[in-house]
């Protein structure tokens, strides 16, 4: 057995080693200064990783406040000081922009670095066990009580549905002899409202099974939630909150408000988990938007958020989304918010073609991709044919940069900005704002 010190952290939050073998290892859950005993563990023919047999901790771990951090694969970052976090994740990315593009972003610290999150999505196993994966094994689970990241009215819904399941723990899939059906527990519960909806996952064609009426109604007497819901997918398929629906209680849907304006949220639709926290992005945008502009181009629309925020200042508004739900969720609230302005949504695969998009005169484009970016075709088209302002959202900076270097020599940089809304993770998100350079 060999030992070895903790040297430094990384952006990610992990502490960075120098292995017996001289290669530079990443080991999550320490700090500079902490000595681990390691040794080598063949995997493969001439593939060896490093497993830690003892951590002897010479960092202090009262600033964490969850009883599993260390095993769950959540947060990563709860031990180090949120200031140094900041620096950890921000300074990076801060570097880059300015060493590569020219660019200097305005960094923001979240006000909020606990209790934040609206939506969790926890694996039901069986034992019964409700909690999170394991960090480097997705076939563990870590058992949750309380998450210290969401709200007491979640952690309340957590221990609700671990009564419940404790008087009928054969409701849970057993991966091996596929007996059970329930996978997965969603809790999405709004910041600005009182609305929150349970989700539970079960395995297609559960529903029918003979335990299932006794099941329901254990739920319906035992949970005080006011949405309650079952969702139906594959048995194979390890996803949470989506799926063929049935409402056991309550609505489908809940009600956010985001900067005054009210979004019905379905069940199985993506929303920011944590709209508090993105506030900086979205006054960013409100507060930069032209006067006089009449177009706004929505590309990665999603169910229409940025269309829905900002659609009072323009007379017409294109979406574009690769998900048809999101597309039709998207027009439909449209046009029931507003319904004098002119408005499409369209689907698009804006990774295999941009030939929907069209050139608009007196527009504005905010685009918010996936974490791996635009893509090239959609680059080159703001490049070729872009409006004179463009707002660039992204969850990744690292992808943000990649793609703006393909349009920038057409474009201004005004400003932007980088946020911190999910605390103890080494996820941020940004803006940047662009002008058309002058003909």
């Amino acid at each position: 057995m060999d030992k070895v010190i903790v040297e430094s952290l990384d952006s990610d939050f992990s502490g960075i080693v120098t292995a017996p073998n001289g290669k530079k290892v990443n080991v999550f859950f320490v700090y500079p200064g902490d000595e681990l005993h390691v040794e080598y563990v063949k995997r493969r023919p001439r593939q060896r990783s490093l497993r830690i047999q003892e951590t002897i901790r010479n960092h202090d771990w009262q600033l964490v406040k969850c009883n599993v951090f260390g095993e769950c694969g959540g947060c990563t970052g709860q031990h180090i000081s949120y200031k140094e976090q900041l620096e950890l994740k921000f300074t990076p990315i801060l570097n880059s922009f300015q060493k590569d593009l020219g660019i200097s972003i305005k960094p923001i610290p979240s006000e909020q670095i606990y209790e934040y999150r609206s939506r969790m999505d926890f694996s039901v196993f069986p034992g019964p066990i409700i909690g999170q994966r394991q960090r480097g094994n997705f076939r563990k689970v870590v058992p949750i009580t309380s998450c210290s990241i969401q709200s007491d009215w979640a952690n309340k819904a957590l221990k609700d549905v671990q009564t419940v399941l404790n008087q009928m723990p054969d409701v849970i899939w057993d991966r091996r002899s596929e007996d059970g059906g329930l996978k997965y527990l969603t809790i999405r519960k709004a910041q600005n409202t009182e609305d929150g909806i349970l989700i539970f996952t079960f395995t297609d064609g559960y529903e029918s099974h003979p335990s299932m009426e006794s099941f329901r109604k254990l739920c319906l007497e035992s949970l005080s939630q006011e949405s309650l819901l079952f969702c139906y997918n594959r048995p194979k398929s390890e996803v949470s909150a989506f799926g063929r629906p049935e409402v056991l209680r309550g609505k489908s849907t809940f009600t956010e408000i985001v900067l005054g304006q009210n979004f019905q949220i379905p069940f199985d639709s993506f929303f920011q988990p944590n709209p508090k926290g993105f506030l900086p992005i979205l006054s960013f945008i409100k507060d930069r938007l032209p006067k006089t502009t009449e177009n706004l181009i929505d590309l990665f629309c999603g169910n229409g958020f940025f269309s829905l925020l900002y659609g009072d200042s323009f007379q017409n508004v294109d979406g574009y989304e690769l998900t048809e739900s999101s597309i039709e969720i998207a027009s439909k609230t449209f046009h029931e918010y507003f319904p004098d302005k002119s408005h499409s949504f369209q689907i698009a695969n804006l990774f295999m073609s941009t030939e929907l998009l069209k050139q608009k005169e007196n527009a504005i484009l905010i685009l918010d991709p996936p974490r791996a970016g635009a893509g090239k075709l959609v680059n080159q088209w703001i490049r070729d044919f872009g409006p004179e302002y463009v707002f660039y959202v992204s969850c990744n900076p690292y992808s943000q940069k990649e793609d703006v270097s393909i349009f920038l020599s057409q474009y201004d940089f005004v400003d932007g900005i980088l946020i911190d809304p999910y605390p103890h993770t080494p996820h941020t998100e940004s803006v940047l704002f662009f002008r058309r350079k002058s003909s």
